[in-house]
């Protein structure tokens, strides 16, 4: 079976729709790995990819971004490399206003059970539950 790692654009051309075309090959590709006829993959650079493209050049919500996210877990033939950390980071993005990358940042340290985080940034881990290393 075919194992193909997917890049942002293809994940943001499905889920705005601007390029229709493309879209539509995205969308057949997604049927193909449903059926099982091949293996998609993916991984946390992709996550940061599309929340800085639906944030910047889309000026979309963050509740926008999330459901986006939401969504591209869902994807039926889709493996997200360091799932339990992406969804994870989705959470604390949901739930704070803390950026997708800092909160990524906190799942994998809670992950890797760490007591602290070192950071001269305190202001974008005040909300995340971890403690902060005193520099």
């Amino acid at each position: 079976m075919k194992k193909i790692f997917l890049d942002t654009n293809l994940f943001i051309r499905y889920l705005v729709n601007d390029i229709p075309e493309q879209a539509d090959k995205v969308d057949k590709l997604f049927h193909e790995a449903e059926k099982g006829k091949l293996r998609l993959i993916t991984g946390p650079p992709v996550f940061f990819e599309i929340v800085w493209t639906l944030k910047s050049f889309y000026g979309v919500s963050r509740q926008y971004i999330y459901d986006c996210l939401m969504s591209v877990l869902g994807i039926q033939g889709l493996e997200v490399l360091d799932i339990e950390i992406v969804e994870q980071a989705l959470e604390l993005y949901r739930n704070t206003n803390t950026d997708f990358a800092d909160a990524y940042i906190a799942a994998s340290a809670k992950g890797a059970a760490v007591n602290m985080i070192a950071t001269f940034n305190k202001n974008h881990f005040k909300n995340l539950q971890i403690p902060l290393y005193n520099l």
